[in-house]
């Protein structure tokens, strides 16, 4: 008998599987590209999570002069 819980997590396994194919078929230029779009999100969500007020245009606008 499935759970609601164990649905979920066959949804995300299946989810997960997908973006691998997709990550695997980009070139580095894209994957790239990808991974810094990853760490300017990650560095937004940390810093609100720290208390920082910057906005969030502000906070992209900053990434790419970074980058």
């Amino acid at each position: 008998m499935k759970t609601q819980k164990t649905d979920k997590k066959a949804q995300l396994f299946e989810t997960m599987q997908a973006a691998r194919k997709q990550i695997e078929v980009l070139s580095k230029e894209q994957k790239a590209a990808l991974e810094k779009g990853w760490d300017i999100e990650h560095a937004y969500y940390s810093s609100v999570l720290e208390g920082s007020k910057v906005d969030r245009k502000d906070f992209d606008e900053l990434g790419e002069k970074i980058s």
